[in-house]
């Protein structure tokens, strides 16, 4: 392995950067007291509004309400299957009389975070996205590592640079970034170290400061730092092939598996949508040796894809997805950036919770409507031949403690698609249909007790039909996705039958279980479990210090709750499935 020689602008002293007060934090910091009494205020409305729907489906003619009211409920799923159909139809004899070209070559900045995963995980994943078939596109791999040290560095094969440069985190907080610039191979590889753990939204933000469109209010530190990146670094790592800037940022996980051809499809999506900012593929559930039938890896198979075909599918003919998983999402390199990520990264300063809670515990949904509130003619895009694989929880308790955040963030982020700006009026009326449908859970028990009731005293054919076709024509749609339409759902038809099934049975009450923990851990931003499976890598010093990776005192869990301290999972899912199909 080459090693370019040390020097001491390498270093924190020599680099020549100015020196700065400590920042201070502006955000507004919550404290228990006007975390309980939000939380009374919530509970006190959720309460009311179920209440009073009860109350009415029980004086009033139980039969027009209990019908309004499941018509209202599955409408999104309803329409979403139509729009769904009409899109691919529409899509498919397009492409008959105007054949699709082959987009210009792409420079791609493909960031690979990391948190637990193995050094040997985090090559393998950089050899595969080498080896993804991405035609005549170009990539620059930046592994960002956060808080736990991992030696790429032993696995590069030439090294041109390595250097330590002081930043600033999300938190306001002073670090240090080790940085590693060569190959590995024939790959060009930047190894960014976060020494202390900041979380995966500062390493998004990290990113997008260095590689996109910066932001206005960017760091002075980071500000810096991209302008030796852009002048000394990647003039060598890109010598000879006409590099003058990236075109889009593909953000993936070392724990995912990327199909080949995943990376080519998103860019080439991007390239042919002059308004799309962003483009996100298929997320299916990864079936590890020994768990292909594991109960939980049936029934969220069926959730990923449900949600993925009837839904997402649908937000793409507009072209307005509100969540973009990621763990294989593809961003395009325009000014709009500047702008979102502006709006991601900045401190919360009112005093209402959702505020605090969709800022600091949202990650894919907040960052996703952050790019759509810039712009109502942006696009953000579905692919579904771009597809990857990840890891599941496989218990009871992993599952609610990642669904209770997600659930938080697909809920609440809702409430910014239906009032916040800059949104089109699809998108404010499914967002409100969501916001009701989750409100209303307590309710929708009662009311579906009140329909199996109401069929026993006698309904014509007639009086259920139009309800039937809303309530069962997006599992009809789904069901011809699967057996028509998609050739890898075909692959696994089988297993997406059982966990229909599954969810059947258990969606009522993990529906119910997962709001009232999303209603209870209002204003907490306790990431929760972090994703241990058959093949996850434990961190390195995980044997030697465990009580180091969560807080221990009730003085530290208190300072996570606030959202200011603490680890965050680097989790690869879309937050999407907050919710079961129910």
């Amino acid at each position: 392995m080459e090693k370019s020689p040390a020097n001491a602008e390498d270093t924190i002293e020599g680099c020549g950067y100015p020196e700065i007060p400590d920042p201070d934090d502006p955000a507004r910091i919550l404290g228990s007291g006007d975390l309980r009494k939000q939380r009374i205020i919530f509970w006190c409305v959720i309460a009311s509004l179920n209440i009073a729907m009860a109350l009415i489906a029980l004086v009033a003619k139980k039969g027009i309400v209990i019908f309004i009211f499941i018509i209202f409920i599955k409408s999104k799923d309803f329409i979403s299957c139509i729009l769904s159909a009409v899109g691919r139809l529409s899509r498919y004899i397009y492409r008959i009389f105007k054949p699709l070209t082959p987009p210009p070559r792409q420079w791609i900045l493909t960031l690979i975070p990391a948190y637990s995963e193995s050094e040997e995980q985090i090559m393998k994943t950089i050899y595969s996205l080498r080896d993804n078939d991405v035609g005549q596109h170009c990539q620059v791999m930046v592994v960002l590592l956060d808080g736990k040290h991992r030696d790429v560095r032993s696995h590069m094969t030439r090294i041109v640079r390595d250097f330590e440069r002081p930043y600033i985190s999300l938190k306001f907080k002073r670090g240090i970034l080790k940085i590693t610039a060569g190959f590995a191979q024939n790959v060009p590889v930047i190894v960014i170290e976060k020494v202390k753990n900041s979380g995966k939204k500062d390493s998004l933000v990290l990113c997008h400061d260095l590689f996109n469109v910066p932001r206005d209010n960017i760091p002075i530190y980071t500000k810096l730092l991209r302008e030796e990146l852009w002048n000394e670094i990647l003039p060598v790592l890109t010598e000879g092939q006409g590099f003058t800037g990236f075109d889009m940022v593909f953000c993936t996980d070392a724990d995912s598996t990327i199909y080949k051809g995943a990376v080519a499809s998103l860019a080439n999506a991007l390239v042919r949508d002059k308004n799309a900012i962003a483009a996100c593929g298929l997320v299916l559930v990864e079936l590890e040796p020994g768990f292909e039938w594991s109960f939980w890896n049936l029934y969220q198979q069926f959730q990923y894809t449900y949600g993925q075909y009837v839904r997402r599918q649908a937000e793409s003919c507009v072209g307005k997805v509100t969540c973009l998983p990621g763990c294989i999402t593809m961003i395009a390199v325009r000014k709009e950036m500047a702008g979102a990520i502006g709006k991601y990264a900045g401190p919360v300063t009112n005093y209402p919770v959702i505020f605090h809670q969709v800022q600091y515990l949202g990650t894919d949904r907040r960052l996703t409507y952050s790019m759509l509130s810039q712009n109502t003619k942006l696009h953000t895009l579905f692919v579904s031949e771009a597809i990857s694989e990840t890891i599941a929880p496989q218990s009871l308790q992993h599952y609610l403690s990642q669904r209770r955040r997600w659930g938080s963030n697909a809920y609440f982020n809702n409430y910014f698609y239906c009032m916040g700006e800059k949104m089109i009026i699809v998108t404010r009326i499914s967002a409100l249909i969501d916001v009701a449908r989750l409100s209303l859970v307590y309710y929708r028990v009662l009311n579906t007790a009140l329909f199996l009731k109401g069929l026993t005293e006698g309904v014509s054919p007639m009086e259920l039909l139009p309800l039937l076709i809303v309530a069962y024509l997006p599992s009809v749609w789904y069901i011809f996705t699967v057996l028509v339409l998609e050739k890898e759902l075909q692959k696994r038809s089988h297993k997406l039958l059982i966990g229909f099934c599954i969810n059947k049975m258990i969606s009522y009450f993990l529906t119910v279980a997962i709001f009232t923990k999303v209603a209870k851990n209002l204003g907490s931003q306790v990431w929760g479990i972090s994703g241990v499976t058959a093949t996850s890598a434990a961190p390195a010093d995980a044997v030697k210090a465990p009580e180091a990776a969560l807080p221990t005192t009730t003085e530290n869990l208190k300072r996570v709750e606030e959202g200011r301290e603490g680890h965050q999972e680097h989790d690869p899912d879309s937050e999407e499935h907050g919710f079961d199909v129910f």
